[in-house]
């Protein structure tokens, strides 16, 4: 994003707090308006995946599986926070943290007594 670019302009229905995130970015200012990839589209994954890693999402494109890979930054942890105790709701995809916690691991003491 160019700096100084009026975000409050190009995505007027969004709270200052999403605009900050590359995800909304990228869905509100190009996926839809440009593309005309809608929410529900996302939702259904029809025109798109999602990736963890950089390199299977240009190894997608470099292979013709694709047509073009948009690589994001992820959300930091109080960037969500932020978004919760606002009372906001983050988007889609956004939250998708990994490694992922065993349940075990968050349900029980580490030292092995119950």
């Amino acid at each position: 994003m160019r700096e100084g670019a009026d975000l409050a302009r190009l995505l007027p229905g969004v709270s200052q707090l999403q605009r900050e995130l590359d995800v909304v970015l990228l869905h509100e200012g190009i996926l839809e308006p440009a593309l005309g990839i809608t929410a529900q589209s996302l939702v259904a994954e029809a025109n798109l995946t999602y990736e963890r890693e950089a390199g299977v999402a240009l190894d997608a494109v470099d292979q013709g599986e694709a047509q073009i890979a948009f690589l994001l930054n992820a959300c930091d942890v109080e960037q969500v926070v932020k978004i919760a105790t606002s009372g906001e709701v983050m988007p889609q995809k956004s939250t998708d943290f990994f490694p992922k916690l065993l349940s075990g691991i968050t349900m029980y003491r580490v030292d092995g007594s119950v």
